[in-house]
C-alpha cells in the first residue's frame, strides 16, 4: 500500500510542477510552491528530489523519451516517405495540447527557456532520429540533401509547438488550435524542408 501511496505522491508532484511553473514561469515557482500545490510536505519533495532543477530534468526526459519513442514507431511505419510520419507527429502534437495543455504549455515553457539545455544523451539521440529521418526524406525528395539536423529538429520537433502555443494565445482573436491545423503545418514544414 506504501508503494501506491508513493507513486499517487509522485504524480501529484509532476502534476503540480507542471501546473505552478504554467502559472508562475520556472524562475519564479519554488519547491514550497509546488509542495502545497501537490498537498505534500516540502520534506518529502526534498526527500524524493534534490530541488527544482532535478524535478524539471525529470519531467523533461520524460517527455523527451517519449516523443523519441513515438519519432521511431513512426519511422519503423514510414521507411519510403517522411510526409506521413510528419503528418502524424504534428497530429498527436494537437491532440496532445487539446487534452493536456497543461503538460503542453510546461513542455513550450521548457523550450524557450534559457537557462534549460538538453542532456548530452538526448542531443545524440535527437540527432541520431534526424538523421534517419532526413536519409528517408533525401531519398524520397522531399528533404533537400542541404538540410541541417538542427533545421529538421526545429522544423519536426519546435515547430508545430511553436505554431499551437502561438495560436492559444490567440493574439488576433480570430483563431483556435483545432485538428484542422495539422495539414497546413504539414505542408509548411515539408516545404520549407525541400
Amino acid at each position: 500500500m506504501a508503494r501506491k501511496i508513493d507513486e499517487d505522491k509522485i504524480v501529484r508532484i509532476k502534476e503540480a510542477t507542471m501546473q505552478t511553473i504554467v502559472e508562475n514561469g520556472i524562475e519564479d515557482t519554488t519547491i514550497a510552491m509546488i509542495a502545497k500545490n501537490a498537498g505534500v510536505s516540502g520534506g518529502y519533495l526534498y526527500r524524493t528530489y534534490k530541488g527544482k532543477q532535478d524535478l524539471i530534468n525529470e519531467l523533461y526526459y520524460d517527455k523527451v523519451t517519449s516523443l523519441y519513442k513515438e519519432l521511431e514507431f513512426l519511422l519503423a511505419l514510414n521507411q519510403t516517405s517522411v510526409r506521413p510520419l510528419i503528418e502524424s507527429f504534428i497530429q498527436n502534437r494537437v491532440i496532445y495540447f487539446l487534452n493536456e495543455p497543461i503538460a503542453s504549455k510546461f513542455f513550450y515553457q521548457l523550450l524557450h527557456n534559457e537557462n534549460f539545455s538538453a542532456t548530452e544523451d538526448i542531443k545524440y539521440k535527437s540527432a541520431e532520429l534526424m538523421e534517419r529521418i532526413k536519409n528517408i526524406g533525401v531519398k524520397s525528395g522531399e528533404i533537400s540533401a542541404n538540410t541541417t539536423v538542427y533545421q529538421l529538429h526545429y522544423h519536426i520537433l519546435i515547430y508545430a509547438v511553436d505554431f499551437i502555443n502561438f495560436t492559444r494565445k490567440n493574439i488576433f482573436g480570430q483563431q483556435e488550435v483545432t485538428i484542422n491545423d495539422v495539414k497546413s503545418l504539414t505542408e509548411n514544414i515539408l516545404k520549407i524542408l525541400k
